[in-house]
């Protein structure tokens, strides 16, 4: 599996955009997409990470060249992403997802 996570600064004004921007990206399919969490720094609420879990590289690799990514989620983003943001890959080492999948199943 592999990890992907973005960290950007934005306006935190514009969580509300940002949240209904990922939820209609999440309503699509995403071939080799696991899971995504979009969380908001408790200590600086101007930092927004996405967590990204993939089946491997070449899945990524595809969504980023997708409209999906280019259009609907850099595009519509852009507004509110204030200058410094980077991306991380990881391959993960070890996987224990099981206590995400209960509390998943109980929401």
């Amino acid at each position: 599996m592999i990890v992907r996570i973005f960290w950007g600064r934005i306006d935190p004004r514009a969580w509300p955009a940002v949240e209904e921007i990922y939820l209609r990206l999440t309503a699509k399919s995403t071939p080799g997409l696991r899971a995504r969490l979009v969380t908001q720094d408790l200590n600086d609420p101007e930092s927004m990470y996405t967590i990204t879990f993939w089946d491997d590289a070449e899945s990524i690799q595809k969504w980023l060249e997708s409209d999906d990514y280019k259009v609907a989620l850099l595009g519509a983003l852009r507004p509110f992403v204030l200058g410094s943001h980077s991306v991380s890959l990881s391959h993960a080492r070890v996987e224990d997802v099981q206590g995400l999948i209960a509390m998943s199943h109980e929401s």
